[in-house]
């Protein structure tokens, strides 16, 4: 007998069963066996009836969900030794983890060879989602110490409750009385940001101000909005006994496309939303395509499909959107007797909205459909692009030659890319030279 995938030997009772049960219940089932040293001598077990009492207290008191309809533990003798073999069946309710840890890689446990490892974060992601039907927002939260200081200041500004029952009923707290992702994303742990850069003329160069906001999604929404409107210049016209009052930007249409940009985002990717202010436009980036089944022709029709429809939920209930499918079609009204037109670009991950400044100076005609066409299929071209190169190094292909092999690009294409990444602040690069590596930040 020797330890293996299935197999793990313990000299004697010891708190450390709860990793290999949660191990083997993670992964494909095994057995534990109490009374065996790891180079597979039987050494034996005592008193087995108390030891049998522990193991199964250990096992019900300190491992969540309840596994116990997957375990056995009996007596058996080898080498004419009593000893005890837990035996562990694959749970169907993964992933399984340690009652004082959570559902952190610190109290989630994978059988790898004759070894439980703690798994990574994706590895847990992707147990929640095999256990069910998947939704980011319902997913029990890899971190549980959560507070909502900012969250409840802006719903009892707006006369919406929020205690314990409250925050069941918005899925904040899921069944079992865990946070979900929902809650994350409302608390102020929240790991998500939005980067805001104003630039000086058209291009993305010379940088006169930027900002990082954080925290509370509630928070940031409103932070980001108040930053912008600072930023959307007033501007007066007489117009005869009258003064005309405009701001660079519609501000309902600016409103509505952060707003947008909160609630569609795919908040399973690491990245930042990106809003970009330049002389003549704004541009606002949001990871994650448009939702499953939704073109981009049902996208202009006024078709809205929110990936987040709790999060969703919350923003009608502080009356920040008024109902959902409007946005575009708002947008494409307070642009309706303009010569410079929004332009939606999508890819499959990422979505792209340029809102035109309303009093910058032009120096090109009316762009023709098709042309415009063109243009967001370049743009689209160019987020897929990006995208790829980060999702590559967050997968660990560090190094500018591995990208440009996975992805068969030119080296001044991935240098170009690399380049625009660390200036938007999603990457970092480590080390000179040959060892130059990058890292998401």
């Amino acid at each position: 007998m020797i330890e293996n995938s299935n197999t793990e030997f313990k000299r004697e009772y010891t708190d450390s069963i709860r990793k290999a049960v949660v191990a083997f219940a993670n992964t494909d089932g095994g057995c534990i066996y109490v009374g065996i040293e790891d180079d597979g001598t039987v050494v034996g077990v005592a008193d087995v009836d108390d030891v049998q009492k522990r193991v199964i207290s250990l096992c019900r008191d300190g491992i969540q969900p309840d596994v116990m309809m997957f375990l056995s533990c009996d007596r058996t003798v080898i080498e004419d030794k009593d000893v005890i073999r837990l035996q562990v069946q694959r749970g169907t309710d993964c992933p399984y983890y340690l009652k004082g840890k959570g559902i952190r890689p610190e109290g989630v446990y994978v059988r790898r060879g004759p070894v439980s490892l703690p798994a990574a974060e994706s590895q847990i992601r992707k147990m929640i989602r095999e256990a069910g039907d998947f939704h980011y927002e319902q997913e029990r939260s890899l971190e549980q110490e959560l507070t909502f200081k900012e969250t409840e200041r802006f719903l009892q500004e707006a006369g919406v409750p929020f205690g314990e029952a409250e925050r069941r009923t918005l899925r904040i707290v899921s069944k079992d009385g865990l946070y979900t992702n929902l809650g994350l994303l409302l608390s102020d742990q929240c790991q998500h940001t939005v980067k805001v850069a104003i630039f000086s003329g058209k291009k993305q160069v010379v940088f006169r101000d930027r900002r990082e906001f954080s925290g509370s999604l509630l928070l940031q929404v409103n932070q980001v909005i108040e930053y912008l409107d600072f930023h959307n210049a007033l501007h007066s016209e007489i117009r005869g006994m009258k003064r005309l009052d405009s701001r660079d930007y519609p501000v309902e249409s600016l409103r509505e496309a952060i707003f947008n940009a909160f609630v569609h985002r795919d908040y399973g990717f690491s990245g930042s939303i990106l809003v970009s202010v330049y002389e003549d436009r704004i541009e606002i980036l949001s990871l994650g395509g448009l939702a499953e089944g939704v073109t981009y022709n049902d996208m202009m029709l006024g078709v809205s499909i929110p990936r987040n429809p709790k999060l969703a939920e919350i923003f009608y209930r502080l009356h920040y959107v008024e109902a959902f499918g409007t946005g575009v079609r708002r947008i494409l009204t307070d642009y309706a007797e303009c010569e410079e037109k929004p332009q939606f670009l999508v890819s499959d991950n990422a979505v792209k909205v340029i809102l035109p400044n309303l009093h910058a100076e032009w120096d090109h005609p009316v762009i023709a459909e098709d042309v415009v066409q063109d243009e967001r299929q370049e743009y689209t071209t160019e987020i897929a692009a990006d995208e790829g190169v980060y999702q590559l190094i967050a997968a660990g292909l560090d190094s500018r030659k591995k990208l440009q092999s996975e992805l068969g690009f030119s080296l001044t294409k991935t240098v170009n890319i690399l380049r625009k990444l660390l200036d938007e602040g999603r990457i970092q690069r480590v080390g000179n030279g040959k060892n130059t590596r990058y890292r998401c930040k």
